[in-house]
């Protein structure tokens, strides 16, 4: 059986049917969004499988499906159409025409037929904007995505969803920032949504996974293929775990450099807010940021140091008063109306030397250099504590440079 992704692949075909005559319009009116559309009258189960369908033709992006239900009214008119289904598009991609032939001819039941299979294999489902537990913050974004392939626990989206992203070559600082920010968010009841990249990304749904809570990520590829490799065994935790996975891309497609920016446009549609970790200038993180904005949602980031490069994108966020000012976790929960989840009560039979070195990393992680002045330990009784507060799940470090006090280590309070 040919698969969807081959649909795209295989080399044009002579000897075609031709195209049915352009459709009549069946709205009046300027375009005005996705908002401006009365899709109350379609029905849901109808309309499916000519919105897989004419998902799958290149360059159909959110806003183009839009205008393409403004003038034909419903899919299965657009379908129709035929080739008149084209001027939806702002700038159609030369292999358009052609792509959209070849499913015509195969035929729309066939094509759904063969996506639904597809999306089955990958354990996951169909859900088009018709459809009742299409994601309803997403349902409220404007564009929006026509078709989304979702493995996992559709509870999830109805949680209060918050988006924690920023640099795949985050710093010891921001992965430490982006676990504390996620746990708290976590277990506050709070989904914790997220785009399944190295660094920042991956932190966080981790944390929000070994917290007890949920995690959505949402992918630049389908979920036949998830990206980057290294984090398959993620995926897969987050859909054990009563989380899941989203993608707009259906099962055999090949994802390239547009689906990460529309990616990003889903995770700030999917949240009530986004918090930005650590960013540096021109990052996806920041795309993501601008998109929440856009949507009306509320944009938070975190401060770093001013000479570091993977903060700069978050430091002019705030500078320009783009982005709120993140302080901690708590403070976050508190701006967006959420209250501080339960905290366990942590380990409190500390040392001497453990407690004052622990309370010198809980204000600010440190070297062992830049630790033995203030805590006047020598060097190998300042290593032989940090080895001890390791071994007790207290202090982690990125990189073994510098050390960092872990979740564990926060929820004690106070020390020293």
């Amino acid at each position: 059986m040919i698969g969807v992704g081959a649909v795209r692949a295989q080399p044009p075909s002579s000897g075609q049917p031709p195209d049915p005559p352009d459709a009549v319009p069946a709205a009046d009116g300027e375009w005005s969004g996705w908002n401006g559309l009365d899709l109350g009258r379609l029905d849901p189960d109808a309309e499916r499988r000519y919105w897989v369908a004419l998902s799958l033709v290149p360059g159909l992006g959110p806003v183009g499906f839009g205008r393409l239900l403004h003038r034909f009214g419903s899919g299965r008119a657009a379908w129709e159409a035929g080739g008149a289904v084209l001027a939806a598009f702002h700038h159609p991609p030369p292999e358009a025409a052609d792509v959209l032939r070849r499913l015509r001819r195969l035929g729309v039941a066939a094509v759904y037929r063969r996506v639904r299979a597809a999306a089955r294999r990958a354990e996951g489902r169909i859900l088009t904007a018709l459809d009742a537990d299409y994601p309803a913050a997403l349902r409220q974004a404007n564009p929006r995505p026509a078709v989304l392939y979702h493995a996992g626990d559709p509870a999830a989206f109805d949680a209060v969803g918050v988006a924690v992203v920023g640099t795949r070559r985050a710093s010891g600082y921001g992965r430490s920032t982006a676990v504390h920010i996620a746990d708290e968010l976590a277990r506050a009841g709070v989904t914790v949504i997220s785009g399944l990249a190295l660094g920042i990304d991956g932190e966080a749904h981790a944390a929000a996974i070994e917290a007890g809570g949920r995690s959505v990520a949402v992918l630049p590829s389908p979920l036949d293929r998830i990206y980057p490799p290294r984090h398959r065994s993620l995926a897969t935790r987050l859909v054990v775990s009563g989380g899941g996975l989203v993608s707009e891309l259906a099962p055999g497609q090949l994802p390239g450099k547009p689906d990460f920016a529309r990616r990003n446009r889903i995770i700030a549609g999917l949240a009530t807010a986004t918090v930005v970790v650590e960013a540096p200038d021109r990052s996806g993180a920041l795309l993501t940021a601008a998109a929440a904005a856009e949507l009306g949602r509320e944009v938070f980031a975190v401060p770093g140091p001013i000479d570091a490069v993977a903060s700069r994108g978050c430091n002019r966020l705030i500078a320009d008063h783009l982005a709120a000012l993140v302080t901690s976790p708590a403070g976050l929960l508190t701006s967006i109306g959420l209250a501080v989840g339960q905290r366990p009560v942590g380990v409190t039979s500390l040392s001497g030397p453990e407690a004052m070195v622990l309370a010198k990393l809980m204000k600010r992680p440190a070297s062992v250099e830049e630790l033995i002045g203030p805590t006047e330990l020598s060097a190998g009784a300042l290593a032989g504590t940090l080895t001890l507060l390791e071994a007790r799940g207290l202090v982690t470090s990125y990189g073994g440079a510098t050390f960092h006090p872990t979740l564990a280590a926060r929820r004690i309070g106070r020390v020293g």
